[in-house]
């Protein structure tokens, strides 16, 4: 790292692409007793930030936008030397212009290294600054925006999958290489051997700052590898085919990817610019003879309001998608299916051609979605999703939180399957009552976590 000093308060110094170092020199008398200066840098997993100033403790500061055209959110950095301090963080413009880009619940923090993060200025923070107080100890703090998700974290869930690899049920390979050069991983998890009845495609991270999806991902991974029912029944019938990160080399870097220029990798099934995006879509037309019974890809909103707090579907123009009644059933089961925390209600799904969902958007070029309504061949359902950063129709997100719902879909899926391969009526008195009836004999048949005889002929 380079090192800078210099009399005075403040010095910075570009260290890299999005890093920074700033340090605050000299002696600050808080309370009468001098207290060494601290310092402020990126130099974090996906760090993001450029300090503007340090005026005693109070730090303005902004997100590093990159190439990215507009406004966005994303930041994270870390503050050392700062124990027993009382620092105010304000996010502005360089011009002194607020900047609204901080999340419901306040900053995800981390005192032990990355190791664990919570929520502890969640009513405190306002939507431009926040101010904390370290702890007499506290010599290392990592700031985020969100709960960070980058390749190590994955590695982790790859490493506690490694008996379910022995067994032939999980399977890590390469997609491409990254503009950067990097490998890029894809995911095979269930039937792997043989010519499975069924094949679900699910992607996260097109948006690379997008980080709840992964947590989401990784959950729905689980569900296919967990000793229970369902697992076993998606192990026997279904094959995943995931891409944990399409953005890989933002998600590494720390960049908001969102309306990267020219387009970000979200709009780049039109043009194939990015290696990822192609490799994706070959992948499904050699391996899945373009085939998949579901393509879903994981997203997250802006920040805070409105559907923004919701778990949702963004439904696309029903000309291109599959049958509107085949989604709106999905959508029904996932709502009444789901046991997590995290509540999905299909009554906040986003309809094509509402706010922000419209043929305009996606003037740059087709996301993913579009892409696979156009050219996967009879997908029972194709939709994105959106999850929250911190608030989730009330509830507090987590990557806990987060992974159950990941089951929930993985559960709901398998509803579909059944339901439409019987011709069965679902209905459910509530999530722990879970019956169907036979529409020819009208019999009333138990489904309560889906036990082995509710299989796919």
């Amino acid at each position: 790292m380079k090192h800078v000093e210099g009399s005075g308060s403040i010095l910075k110094s570009r260290l890299a692409r999005g890093m920074f170092l700033l340090v605050a020199f000299g002696a600050v008398s808080i309370c009468g007793a001098a207290v060494p200066g601290f310092t402020i840098d990126t130099e974090i997993p996906a760090g993001n930030a450029i300090v503007n100033s340090i005026e005693g403790d109070t730090v303005s500061i902004r997100q590093d936008l990159r190439d990215t055209k507009g406004e966005w959110f994303y930041w994270a950095f870390r503050v050392k030397g700062a124990a027993g301090r009382t620092v105010r963080f304000d996010f502005r413009k360089p011009d002194g212009t607020t900047l609204d880009i901080v999340g419901v619940r306040g900053p995800v923090v981390s005192t032990d290294g990355g190791k664990t993060f919570s929520y502890p200025l969640d009513g405190k923070a306002t939507t431009c600054g926040f101010t904390y107080t370290f702890a007499p100890d506290e010599n290392e703090t990592l700031f985020y925006e969100c709960h960070p998700y980058v390749r190590a974290d994955w590695d982790a869930f790859v490493a506690r999958h490694a008996a379910d690899a022995a067994k032939g049920v999980f399977a890590v390979e390469t997609l491409c290489r990254s503009r950067a050069g990097a490998e890029v991983p894809r995911v095979r998890a269930g039937c792997l051997s043989g010519d499975p009845k069924h094949r679900f495609m699910f992607t996260a991270r097109h948006h690379c700052s997008e980080t709840t999806a992964s947590w989401v991902f990784e959950g729905i991974v689980d569900a296919f590898l967990a000793d229970d029912d369902l697992g076993a029944w998606l192990r026997a019938n279904v094959e995943l085919m995931g891409v944990p990160f399409v953005d890989y080399d933002g998600v590494q870097a720390g960049d908001q990817g969102k309306n990267r220029k020219p387009h970000d990798h979200n709009r780049d099934y039109s043009e194939f610019i990015y290696p990822e995006t192609k490799a994706l879509t070959e992948w499904i037309g050699e391996h899945a003879q373009g085939r998949l019974d579901a393509f879903i890809d994981l997203h997250c909103p802006w920040i805070r309001g409105g559907y923004n707090e919701f778990v949702y579907a963004t439904r696309k123009d029903p000309k291109i998608t599959p049958p509107t009644a085949q989604e709106d059933r999905f959508s029904e089961i996932l709502e009444k299916v789901q046991s997590g925390a995290l509540r999905y209600k299909a009554a906040n799904d986003l309809p094509f051609g509402k706010a922000w969902n419209k043929g305009v958007n996606f003037a740059q070029g087709w996301p993913s979605v579009v892409w696979a309504c156009h050219n996967v061949k009879e997908p029972k359902v194709c939709r994105a999703m959106e999850f929250p950063f911190a608030n989730a129709n009330g509830a507090v997100v987590t990557p806990e939180k987060c992974r159950a719902f990941g089951r929930d879909i993985a559960l709901a899926l398998r509803a579909l399957l059944y339901y439409t391969s019987n011709r069965v009526e679902f209905r459910a008195h509530n999530v722990a009552d879970v019956e169907t009836v036979d529409e020819k004999s009208g019999k009333t048949i138990p489904a309560a976590k889906f036990p082995k005889e509710m299989k796919i002929d």
